[in-house]
């Protein structure tokens, strides 16, 4: 079986459109209808539904999408090598990240890799934990920024300590503490992330063995915050998270420091591409191990 193939199946599933498939790849149409057609007889079954709203993996195709992905992923770490051996430096990186650490740690280490491999192409994926747990297990991605666990049978490289916070409006009640107790916290309408972006709240919750009134579940931290700021609840937040300085809020730690870990997941370090651990290796040197609250 070929790998362009593989390559031709995975876009259309990924563009929903075979047309689109064909434009990303630099194909015709009927090249990639003709090329999936032949990986449909060598399997024995269809893989693709077509309808109104676009072409989708039939039930069988989904089975077989993870192992796809794994060899595509396994092949461009292969070319990426062989080229790095030859002194020829094109590849393309592809790296999950949360909201929060791309706005506060990309900018300096794409920066810095850049000069060092301008012929490495950089593609960048927002998500939550849950979404990048998913992207890295399917192969969508070669490394992510984010906080454990990450999924089984990956390396996680710990980089620093982001401390989470109380987040109160600045006229609450609470916002004159020095440190806020959960336990009083919790006594007030309380906002929590959506589901799947939730698990720094809950881990302080839990191990307080402490249960809010969940007022709202909000999809967005820009919204969360100027909720709280327009006195409609509270919350706990990481540090990093609050990217930029929001009118009408108060952050305060807690009575009992607790901090979300931060750190890089990929499947192997030890035989990672030539690209990824280069760019492991530049995070390590520009990111600080514990982040400092501002004063």
């Amino acid at each position: 079986m070929s790998i362009l193939k593989y390559k031709a199946f995975l876009t259309t599933v990924e563009e929903q459109s075979l047309t689109k498939a064909a434009d990303r790849l630099g194909y015709t149409q009927p090249g990639i209808s003709h090329m999936i057609a032949s990986l449909e007889s060598e399997v024995g079954f269809p893989l693709l539904i077509r309808s109104k709203e676009g072409v989708y993996a039939t039930e069988n195709a989904k089975q077989l999408v993870y192992y796809m992905q794994q060899i595509v992923s396994s092949e461009n770490t292969l070319v990426e090598t062989a080229n790095k051996i030859r002194g020829i430096e094109i590849g393309l990186l592809r790296i999950g990240t949360y909201c929060s650490t791309s706005i506060q740690w990309l900018p300096a280490v794409i920066s810095a890799f850049s000069e060092l491999h301008p012929k490495i192409v950089l593609q960048i994926f927002e998500g939550f934990h849950g979404e990048l747990n998913q992207l890295l297990a399917e192969g969508s991605i070669d490394l992510a920024f984010m906080s454990p666990p990450a999924p089984a049978n990956y390396d996680f490289i710990p980089l620093a300590e982001d401390p989470i916070l109380a987040v109160v409006g600045q006229n609450h009640p609470l916002a004159k503490e020095e440190c806020i107790d959960p336990a009083d916290l919790i006594r007030y309408p309380f906002i929590i992330p959506d589901e799947g972006a939730d698990e720094d709240v809950w881990s302080v919750l839990n191990a307080e063995h402490l249960t809010p009134e969940v007022r709202f579940r909000i999809k967005g931290d820009m919204t969360m915050l100027s909720m709280i700021g327009n006195g409609l609840g509270v919350t706990l937040f990481p540090y990093l998270a609050i990217v930029s300085p929001y009118a009408n809020i108060v952050t305060k730690p807690l009575t009992h420091a607790y901090s979300r870990t931060l750190g890089i997941a990929i499947r192997s370090a030890k035989h990672a591409s030539p690209a990824a651990k280069s760019f492991i290796n530049l995070t390590k040197q520009l990111i600080p191990h514990t982040t400092a609250l501002a004063e």
